[in-house]
């Protein structure tokens, strides 16, 4: 279960970044800072979705285990 958890915490965190840097409507390219700014939301959507998947795994087992 927790590979998986983290298997979609990178895939969040990957199309994260996917969004934040692919060009813009007129075709330019984003410049440095918007990219940095795009791999810092990337790594905060991973460690938010990571946790998000642990809550909801721990609240499984709780209601699961007798």
């Amino acid at each position: 279960m927790k590979v998986w958890i983290i298997l979609l915490s990178l895939l969040a965190a990957a199309t994260t970044w996917w969004w934040h840097t692919r060009k813009t409507p007129d075709g330019r390219q984003n410049n440095m800072r918007q990219r940095l700014k795009a791999v810092a939301r990337s790594v905060v959507a991973g460690i938010a979705a990571y946790f998000v998947l642990m809550s909801i795994a721990l609240v499984y087992l709780m209601a699961t285990s007798n």
